[in-house]
Order: C-alpha cells, then sequence, then structure tokens
C-alpha cells in the first residue's frame, strides 16, 4: 500500500507540475489567500479525481463523443484564459476569498483539460488495473497536487508583495497562458 501511495504521488507530481490551465488558475488566484486558493483548486479537482475513480472501479473506459468533448472543453480553458486576461487582480483576490470561485475553477478547469480525460482513461486506469490500491492511489494522487499548488500559490503571494501593483501583468500572462494551452489543445485534438 505504501509503494502505490509513494508512486502515486510520484505521477501526480509530474502532472501536477506540468504547466496548464490549472498552474494558470493558481498565480491567478492566489495572490492574496495562496492556502484558501490552493485548497478550493484541488478539493474542486479532487472531487472529480474522486468520481473518475469511482467510475474506473465500475468500468469506465472511454466515453462517447469524446473528440467533441475533448474540443468543448478547449473552447472553456480558452474563455477562461480570457476573461483572466480581462479580470483585474483586485477583483480577483475578492473572489478567490470566496471559497467557490477557486473551487468551482477546479471544477471546471479539470472537467475541461482534454489531457486530463486522455491520461485518467489510459495510465490512470491501467495504473489501477495493476495496483487496485484506490484510495492510497487517491490521497497520494491529490497529496501531489496539494503540495505543488500549494508551492506556487505560496511563491505567486510572494511575489505579488514584491512586484506589487506590477503583478497585474503576471495575471494576465497566465490568462494568456490558459488561452494558449487551450488552442494548444484543441490544435492537437484536430491534427490527430
Amino acid at each position: 500500500m505504501i509503494e502505490v501511495l509513494l508512486a502515486s504521488f510520484a505521477v501526480g507530481l509530474t502532472g501536477a507540475v506540468s504547466p496548464g490551465p490549472m498552474s494558470a488558475a493558481i498565480l491567478g488566484m492566489s495572490h492574496k489567500k495562496p492556502l484558501l486558493s490552493t485548497l478550493g483548486l484541488v478539493a474542486g479537482h479532487g472531487i472529480l479525481e474522486a468520481a473518475i475513480i469511482v467510475g474506473i472501479i465500475f468500468g469506465l473506459r472511454s466515453l462517447p463523443y469524446q473528440t467533441e468533448i475533448a474540443l468543448l472543453g478547449c473552447v472553456t480553458i480558452i474563455i477562461l484564459g480570457v476573461l483572466q486576461f480581462r479580470a483585474e487582480p483586485e477583483k480577483q483576490a475578492a473572489q478567490a476569498g470566496d471559497a467557490r470561485a477557486p473551487f468551482t475553477a477546479g471544477i471546471v478547469l479539470t472537467l475541461s483539460n482534454p489531457y486530463w480525460w486522455i491520461w485518467w482513461l489510459t495510465f490512470g486506469a491501467g495504473f489501477l488495473a495493476l495496483q487496485p490500491a484506490y484510495a492510497a492511489f487517491f490521497v497520494g494522487h491529490i497529496s501531489a497536487d496539494l503540495a505543488w499548488f500549494g508551492l506556487l500559490a505560496f511563491t505567486a503571494s510572494r511575489g505579488a508583495k514584491i512586484l506589487g501593483e506590477k503583478y497585474r501583468w503576471v495575471v494576465k500572462g497566465s490568462g494568456i497562458a490558459m488561452a494558449a494551452f487551450g488552442v494548444l489543445f484543441a490544435c492537437s485534438i484536430m491534427a490527430a
């Protein structure tokens, strides 16, 4: 069981540290309340991770209309990136102070990320088929998300204090990055 916990932490960390929409969102949300932003984002993400593990337990291996769902997810990520670009950091900080905003972002960004679906329906399902220690896998995997996004949020909040008003350009840049991930995801899906 400890081997599955450690392996899932390592595997989860490789996904968490990859730049993507969740990283961009945490940069945009965490400059005032890094702990609340991290916990909310990972809780929203974690509920879906738990749900997909339950789905895998009951035989989920593919989805109908996978391409269409993935492309809709790409559009969602692009829209969220544009909204983050257009938002003012003080307004985002007020929203991040409300636990629902990061929690909702965790759900929406997870569901709209086509690579999350691909990862879970290929590697995640395969790993759990070989090592069916579901709770240990979940705890290790979510611990990696908490560790990485917590570090990223803490660093962003410290950077925001140093940069002051200029931090809004970091938020705008992360919005551009989020939208770019959506475009990149869509291009890779359509090229496949």
